[in-house]
């Protein structure tokens, strides 16, 4: 059984990770605040901010295999927040690679983002070369890049997830467009039909940790089979939930698409995306019915 820290335990990636493996590891969740809130039971509970530095006296002394999914809750507050983008997308991993050295972990999973590669109307592959589309995706990169230079310490790997999505999703592009379709409001469209992207649902994603963590260092794109554009994932919402929805559309569409190869995941990971967007959407619906 091995020992692994997860931050962004109770996130939303993270609480879905958690449940699948606590009863074949040993889990450390590191939270922001205990406060009784998803602390489901199994998991040995950890109070750290990563905005501030490392309190050692709270993290165990061996650590197997560390899992970073913490991010900045203030991903779209560029410029105010952009001390808090920094401090805990960059220089919390900085510190939790040196404490993953000094403890002699065996491996380190870093959970990045589809978007560090920018826009293509091709999907990416992971030999591509980037262009994050903002601020914050500029700090997932450079958190990639500062990982990948501890290889000589035990093996790195980077997951670009595209969208993924699925129950308990809060705040993010799927569950606001399903929010809004179920109250019948109007959508935004950028362009005709907005960009095309093949997301990946939340219980099919987490499959993929298991197996990196005995793979040599590596990137791998975390993404689905489906493709679909944004006016087509909101008109299937708008049918799943019963609702009419209304498109505005804009004028002007974007530069490009945001999809990902997912054939490294297939091969070496050897995952395949198993529940599809429609089936994945009404697991959504359910959930918060």
């Amino acid at each position: 059984m091995s020992s692994i820290l997860i931050t962004g335990a109770t996130g939303f990636i993270g609480s879905h990770l958690v449940r699948a493996i606590q009863d074949r590891h040993q889990i450390y969740g590191l939270v922001r605040k205990l406060t009784g809130k998803n602390l489901f039971t199994g998991v040995h509970w950890i109070e750290q901010d990563l905005a501030q530095p490392l309190d050692y006296s709270r993290l165990p002394n061996n650590v197997d295999i560390f899992i970073h999914l913490a991010q900045s809750r203030f991903y779209k507050q560029f410029p105010d927040k952009s001390k808090d983008i920094f401090d805990i997308n960059i220089h919390s991993t900085f510190q939790l690679l040196e404490y993953a050295r000094q403890v002699g972990a065996k491996c380190f999973v870093f959970a990045s983002s589809g978007g560090v590669y920018g826009y293509s109307y091709e999907k990416f592959v992971e030999t591509d070369p980037v262009t994050p589309l903002n601020f914050y995706l500029s700090s997932k990169y450079t958190a990639e890049l500062l990982i990948a230079n501890y290889n000589k310490f035990f093996n790195t790997v980077a997951l670009r997830f595209f969208f993924v999505y699925g129950e308990g999703q809060r705040g993010m592009l799927f569950s606001r467009l399903l929010e809004r379709a179920k109250r019948g409001e109007s959508i935004i469209i950028e362009g005709q039909d907005g960009i095309n992207m093949n997301p990946i649902y939340v219980g099919d994603a987490i499959k993929v940790f298991e197996p990196a963590l005995s793979l040599p260092s590596d990137i791998y794109n975390i993404a689905g089979d489906e493709v679909i554009s944004i006016k087509d994932l909101v008109l299937m919402m708008g049918r799943l939930v019963g609702k009419r929805v209304r498109l505005k559309h804009t004028k002007n569409g974007s530069s490009g698409d945001i999809l990902g190869d997912n054939a490294k995941m297939k091969q070496k990971l050897e995952i395949y995306p198993k529940v599809s967007l429609e089936e994945g959407i009404s697991r959504m619906i359910i959930h918060e019915a």
